[in-house]
């Protein structure tokens, strides 16, 4: 197990940030709970231009949900959405999407800069033309999409390691102790592609 520890890199102490499942006992808890499942899934991520933001740059969440029943639907369908991930990797204010699926039920989880720009994103032509034939076609059995716009933003903190300083993630220092901090959303593996 490895996060929390510190590390040289080019000279610079660093956050080594964990990636790992909950504990086994959070785990067994968890599953007790009426409701809760555990189930592998296959997770996709894809960041977009403005990928340097954390959450609290969102100023609108895209939720997409879909099931299907027709395996010639369900493959037309992903050739088309795949299409579409293609154009996001340089459509502006796009911050990052999370795709999973839980079970049979299918999920798209999209953070956008603003409201303006995941509707000018579905405004494209494209967009519109894989809509017109989603419903055409009836690619899927069911189908969910709506925009979360931000009524109340919040700020994303990072809690010092050296002090009890709890500093705005925008800022370089923490306010306590004045120790250089590290945003996560900056790494190398969210800020580049």
């Amino acid at each position: 197990m490895s996060g929390g520890r510190k590390r040289d890199l080019d000279g610079r102490r660093q956050v080594e940030l964990l990636t790992e499942p909950p504990p086994a006992e959070a785990i067994a808890k968890l599953t007790a709970i009426e409701g809760v499942r555990i189930v592998p899934t296959v997770l996709t991520t894809q960041q977009g231009p403005d990928r340097h933001f954390g959450p609290e740059g969102a100023g609108a969440v895209l939720i997409l949900q879909a099931t299907f029943v027709d395996e010639r639907g369900f493959q037309a369908f992903w050739v088309r959405a795949t299409a579409l991930f293609e154009q996001l990797a340089e459509a502006p204010g796009f911050i990052r999407r999370f795709s999973f699926a839980d079970g049979p039920l299918g999920y798209l989880i999209a953070f956008w800069r603003t409201p303006a720009d995941a509707h000018a994103f579905f405004s494209r032509d494209e967009h519109q033309a894989a809509m017109r034939d989603l419903y055409r076609e009836r690619w899927q059995y069911s189908h969910f999409a709506a925009l979360w716009e931000m009524t109340t933003p919040r700020q994303r903190v990072i809690f010092c390691q050296h002090c009890d300083g709890v500093t705005p993630a925008t800022d370089d220092v923490c306010t306590g102790c004045g120790t250089e901090l590290f945003d996560p959303f900056a790494i190398p593996s969210h800020a580049e592609p």
